[in-house]
């Protein structure tokens, strides 16, 4: 496959990082990752999920080869990230997240009945999470998200 074709190639990084946030500037610092991401992730022709939880982030990027790799490139360089691990990454048949640029989603103490179902564990230890149990995990956030939307828009 030559450079230009694989280029644009659907691929899929999945990945996690531990959290380097001061706990009473996470609000503020999510939000702010979420409107950067969903500016440079349009441009960018990616789409992808980001998981916020127990100081770690778990995410999914999806887009052009290139593209992603430089996204996950400029995320290992944020100082708020440590740790960063590639749980899975390569080509995809489809994207998962398609509706959405970035979402992000900041596990609820509602929200851990979830996780607990998903991997049966008691600390949510994404670097320890496979990829097809990262991706588990993050289409049913995805499935959390948009109920919560859709409830709130009746």
């Amino acid at each position: 496959m030559s450079a230009i074709s694989s280029s644009r190639t659907l691929h899929r990084l999945i990945y996690s990082s531990r959290q380097n946030i001061h706990a009473a500037d996470l609000d503020h610092e999510v939000g702010s990752i979420v409107r950067v991401s969903i500016r440079n992730n349009r441009a960018a022709s990616i789409t992808g999920l980001l998981l916020v939880h127990a100081g770690w982030f778990l995410q999914a990027l999806e887009g052009p080869a290139e593209q992603v790799m430089t996204t996950y490139r400029r995320i290992l360089g944020d100082p708020r990230n440590a740790e960063a691990r590639i749980l899975g990454a390569g080509p995809a048949q489809d994207r998962e997240f398609a509706d959405w640029n970035m979402c992000a989603r900041r596990m609820s103490d509602a929200d851990d009945a979830i996780l607990d179902t998903l991997e049966r564990r008691e600390l949510f230890a994404p670097h320890t999470l496979s990829a097809a149990s990262a991706m588990r995990l993050l289409k049913s956030v995805r499935g959390v998200q948009e109920r919560t939307q859709l409830s709130a828009s009746r």
